[in-house]
């Protein structure tokens, strides 16, 4: 009671905040009867134990099936996604005490709670590398800060190891890296001169240097998944692409800003700029938030095709901070920081209901799944038509992946999302084993069986085979689905 005592009233709230937010989003997601699919992801290929996935670097799949093994829950996944993001506003607020006082510092990361990428976003899609870079980025820009303050070379070998562990999660990162580049040219290029950044440098690329064989062994697979996000190159994709990904980008931080904008009304706050000048904490704030949407930007408009908007997601967490900073309250009080408390809760509270009523009304197989019983019969169709165990299964992933990872002997599937081979499975071990297709249509799973077996003759007959089941939301309303699969028998 004494420690609570000593604890300033901002820092209470802030840790009620922090306690409240992990909670709450890790239990929107025990509605689902079954992990999203970005988590089934992660466990399975970490199941492989290798140094690369079809679409990232490793460690988003090594952390989930490490987690997955160990607690043998889905309430494990949703704990640790949570978890990363709640470390991931300690830093955020740690980079705030640079640019701001500790009551200013607090309030910027409470009003990220009306960033929805914190909330609905991670709540719905669980745990992936965005969720992990929610944390990774905001730890590398405040080791970066601390480098570029102290000069220390215990900071530079963390900012090394940290570089290289998030290069290991996801490609991104190099575009935090290209605006911390950026900011030393112009402000710190004495830094270019000193041998403790080429050590820095020199353990991120040893972190990263495993999966870089790892690449090179598989001539750049994962870049595939990238290069397939451009396929649908017409002119004016180059021209949408863009401006959609601008417009869902911007609708990322509306919450925010209304929190922020309500609190300046209720202080009578002029809405005026500041600070907008050609200082090094300024351009900082700047080259962070709008480099990497800048250069997505010029992705899209020369790529074309489909852009993702959760390419962007993981770097608004700054965007307190800059509101903050560029303009600026009165002094807060006692009672505007309960107002942005209670904001960020009011907020938290509408989100959550909306993802809650949504997974528990929607009948969806990617939160309701019916497993066991799909499973089961799956099995059992094999069983009467081969008489052995079934070793793999192939065709869409979103019906695959579910029965490999709930399913008892967990099969191994054969393609991942959008038909790339499986560098895991040998052909000859495949020709021997068997195979069975799952997917929504008969031509699918055609198509499907095609580039699973390429062995197979160009006569050889497909014949699927309609299978219904049906899923209920958690109103015990029905849905009946009609899939489709056919058996590739052993080559004996």
């Amino acid at each position: 009671m004494n420690l609570l005592k000593n604890i300033k009233y901002e820092h209470k709230l802030f840790i009620l905040f922090l306690l409240i937010h992990l909670l709450v989003w890790t239990g929107v997601g025990m509605i689902r009867t079954v992990l999203p699919t970005d988590a089934l992801e992660g466990i399975y290929w970490g199941s492989l134990h290798d140094f690369g996935t079809p679409k990232h670097p490793p460690l988003a799949g090594w952390i989930t099936y490490l987690v997955y093994s160990l607690f043998k829950s889905d309430f494990s996944i949703y704990f640790v996604s949570q978890l990363f993001i709640t470390v991931g506003f300690i830093y955020i607020y740690k980079i705030a005490r640079l640019f701001l006082d500790e009551k200013k510092s607090v309030c910027s990361v409470m009003l990220l709670e009306g960033c929805w990428v914190y909330g609905y976003i991670t709540g719905y899609y669980g745990f992936n590398p965005d969720v992990i870079l929610l944390m990774l980025l905001p730890m590398v820009t405040y080791v970066f800060l601390k480098c570029m303050e102290n000069d220390k070379p215990i900071d530079w070998i963390k900012l090394g190891v940290l570089v290289g562990i998030s290069f290991m999660n996801k490609y991104q990162t190099v575009l935090v890296l290209t605006a911390m580049i950026i900011w030393a040219i112009i402000y710190k290029r004495e830094v270019f001169k000193n041998k403790c950044f080429y050590i820095s440098v020199i353990i991120a690329f040893l972190i990263f240097l495993p999966h870089l064989l790892w690449l090179i062994k598989y001539d750049f697979f994962p870049l595939l998944y990238f290069e397939g996000e451009f396929e649908d190159n017409t002119f004016i994709k180059h021209i949408t692409a863009p401006f959609i990904f601008l417009l869902v980008q911007l609708s990322l931080i509306i919450g925010s800003l209304l929190i922020y904008g309500l609190l300046k009304l209720k202080q009578k706050s002029e809405f005026k700029l500041t600070n907008v000048t050609n200082n090094p904490q300024s351009v900082f704030l700047a080259l962070f938030i709008f480099v990497p949407l800048i250069i997505h930007l010029l992705m899209g408009a020369f790529g074309g095709g489909t852009m993702r908007p959760r390419w962007g997601f993981e770097f608004w967490y700054l965007t307190g901070i800059a509101l903050f900073y560029f303009c600026p309250t009165k002094e807060l009080s006692k009672d505007d920081i309960k107002y942005v408390f209670k904001s960020a809760l009011g907020v938290m509270l509408i989100i959550f209901l909306s993802l809650g009523t949504l997974l528990a009304v929607e009948k969806n197989y990617r939160s309701r799944y019916n497993v066991p019983q799909v499973y089961g019969d799956m099995k059992q169709a094999w069983k009467n038509q081969i008489g052995t165990d079934l070793k793999y299964f192939g065709g869409y992933i979103e019906w695959t992946l579910p029965l490999t990872i709930y399913g008892k002997d967990h099969e191994q599937i054969i393609l991942d999302t959008n038909g790339y081979r499986n560098i895991w499975i040998n052909e000859d071990d495949l020709r021997k084993s068997g195979i069975l297709i799952l997917d929504r249509t008969p031509e699918k799973v055609e198509i499907q069986l095609r580039k699973s077996c390429p062995y197979l003759d160009e006569n050889y007959q497909v014949n699927p085979v309609e299978y219904k089941f049906t899923i209920w939301n958690a109103l015990g309303q029905p849905r009946e689905y009609t899939i489709y699969y056919h058996i590739v028998k052993p080559e004996i």
